[in-house]
């Protein structure tokens, strides 16, 4: 199993201008609901095309889209799976950690998540053959997050709440869009990237820990 870790960079002239074209929210929600424990671990699994996943004793028969919840565990050697596989990962104290099952095996990476009560977490995840794609915000005519490379990950911190369109590319051509992607304070956007060729499909799911 080979264990990639996401590079951080700062993204802060593009947040600001994220920041301009924000809508409000009346209720902001996601990840930080309830103080987390600092003891505990968060895993996750990122399947696509998988209907069901489970983390530990944590079991999720409607996928959306492939991704699972983060759930709490106690730091050690986590076992997960999905209909297309399974695996493991030793979890640290404090971390949040995805498992990529595919019918090619697992990937774990761990999340960059923030905890800046003003902002939201974009993770990036490249699950084609494309050797670099990036995502492009057309409000802010900015790249929020760029050269993620085959199988890899990243994520940033953006100002939130905000709702904005983003375009998958690599280079410069546009390979898929999603509209209207909202954010909200202390919450989470995970997108996934998914296909061949020219085909490419991308979806946009909240990050969540199963409660």
């Amino acid at each position: 199993m080979m264990t990639k870790t996401p590079i951080r960079f700062a993204i802060a002239s593009i947040a600001a201008t994220l920041a301009l074209s924000s809508g409000v929210w009346a209720n902001d929600g996601g990840l930080y609901e309830k103080p987390l424990d600092p003891n505990s671990a968060f895993v996750r699994v990122i399947a696509p095309g998988a209907t069901s996943a489970s983390v530990q004793n944590s079991a999720f028969n409607k996928l959306e889209d492939g991704v699972s919840p983060y759930v709490a565990v106690a730091p050690g050697d986590i076992p997960v799976s999905s209909s297309l596989g399974q695996s493991s990962v030793k979890a640290t104290a404090g971390k949040f950690y995805s498992v990529v099952v595919t019918k090619e095996g697992a990937t774990t990476v761990v999340d960059d998540m923030t905890k800046n009560p003003s902002k939201a977490t974009l993770s990036l995840y490249n699950l084609t053959e494309k050797a670099a794609i990036d995502l492009f915000v057309p409000q802010a005519g900015a790249e929020a997050v760029s050269d993620v490379d085959s199988g890899g990950s990243k994520s940033v911190a953006l100002r939130a709440p905000l709702a904005v369109d983003l375009v998958v590319r690599e280079g410069d051509k546009d390979l898929a869009k999603l509209d209207k992607v909202e954010f909200k304070r202390l919450a989470g956007v995970t997108i996934v990237v998914t296909g061949e060729g020219d085909q490419v499909d991308a979806v946009a799911v909240p990050s969540t820990i199963a409660r």
